[in-house]
C-alpha cells in the first residue's frame, strides 16, 4: 500500500476510535476544557477537547498537535490524549479555572532536535517521552513550580520531575516515577530518568506450540518510589477505556512516524 494511503488509513481508523469513545474523566461528564500557550512565539490554544458523548474531538486535538509541534523543524505530531487530560487535572488541582491558562516551553520533538538538544544538555534523554508526544514542559503563571510538582506528585501516574534552575515542570504518560535533574550544582548526582523504555524490535515469526490449557495468569505488579504498588489492569474479554485510548494514540503516532520517515528520506536524496 503506498505510504500516502496507509497513513490515511490509520487516520481514519484512529479517528473512528477518538469519536466513538465516550468514557468519564477527571474533568467530569460534560466537556474538558483547556488553555495552553506557548509563551516563546505568544501562540495559544483555547478549546474543548473532549464532549460527551462523542470523546475526544478530533479538530481540537489537531489543534493541540499543532501547538505541540516541534518549534525547530516544524514537523508535527498527535499528541497524546491522556496528556492533555492530565494537564487539565493538574490546573485544576492547583485551584485554577479553566480559563487559566498553562504556559507549554516544550512539546513534540522529532528524534534529529531531541538528539541534537541532548548533545549539550544533560537532562535530555536519548529516548524521551517527547519524541512520541507523551510529555510537556510547563509553567502555571501564579503558581510557584514547587506546587506544580507536588499536584503532579499527588496524581501519582506519569512521570513528573521540577527542574528549579529553570522553573519548569516536566509532565508524561509513561510510568509513574520522578527523578532529580542535573543542575549546574548538580552535574554527578543527578538522576536522568526521564527517558522512555525502547520499542521492542520485531523478531521472527514464534513457532506454534501446542500446550495444555494454563491458568490465566495474575496481574502484574509494579513498585514505585515511597508509593503504593500499582497492579497492571485485570484481563478481561473486553477492552479497557486506557487500552483503547494508547491505541488511538499509537495508530495516529504510527501515521506521523510514517510521514516523518519519508521526509528525512527524501531530504537525503537531495
Amino acid at each position: 500500500m503506498p505510504s500516502f494511503l496507509r497513513i490515511a488509513a490509520l487516520l481514519a481508523l484512529a479517528g473512528a476510535l477518538l469519536t466513538g469513545c465516550a468514557s468519564s474523566g477527571p474533568m467530569g461528564e460534560g466537556g474538558r476544557s483547556i488553555v495552553l500557550m506557548h509563551p516563546a512565539s505568544g501562540e495559544s490554544v483555547s478549546t474543548t477537547y473532549w464532549r460527551a458523548p462523542g470523546g475526544y474531538d478530533l479538530q481540537a486535538m489537531a489543534d493541540l498537535s499543532s501547538l505541540f509541534r516541534d518549534r525547530r523543524t516544524g514537523l508535527t505530531a498527535p499528541v497524546d490524549p491522556s496528556l492533555i487530560d492530565t494537564l487539565a487535572e493538574l490546573r485544576q488541582r492547583v485551584g485554577l479555572p479553566e480559563s487559566a491558562p498553562i504556559h507549554l516551553t516544550s512539546g513534540y520533538r522529532s528524534a534529529a532536535t531531541n538528539a541534537s538538544l541532548a548533545r549539550s544538555n544533560p537532562n535530555v534523554a536519548e529516548n524521551s517521552y517527547h519524541i512520541r508526544g507523551q510529555a510537556a514542559d510547563i509553567r502555571i503563571p501564579g503558581v510557584a513550580p514547587e506546587r506544580v510538582a507536588a499536584a503532579a506528585a499527588e496524581m501519582r501516574r506519569g512521570g513528573h520531575a521540577l527542574y528549579p534552575h529553570t522553573g519548569h515542570v516536566h509532565i508524561d504518560t509513561g510510568p509513574y516515577r520522578t527523578w532529580t535533574p542535573k543542575t549546574p550544582d548538580n552535574r554527578q548526582d543527578g538522576i536522568l530518568e526521564a527517558r522512555a523504555t525502547p520499542r521492542p524490535k520485531p523478531g521472527p515469526a514464534p513457532v506454534e506450540v501446542v500446550e495444555a490449557a494454563k491458568p490465566p495468569p495474575k496481574p502484574a505488579e509494579i513498585r514505585v518510589p515511597d508509593g503504593p504498588v500499582l497492579a497492571a489492569a485485570k484481563p478481561s474479554g473486553g477492552v479497557s477505556e486506557a487500552d483503547a485510548q494508547r491505541l488511538r494514540y499509537m495508530l495516529v503516532n504510527l501515521a506521523a512516524q510514517d510521514a516523518e520517515a519519508k521526509t528525512r528520506r527524501t531530504t537525503a536524496v537531495r
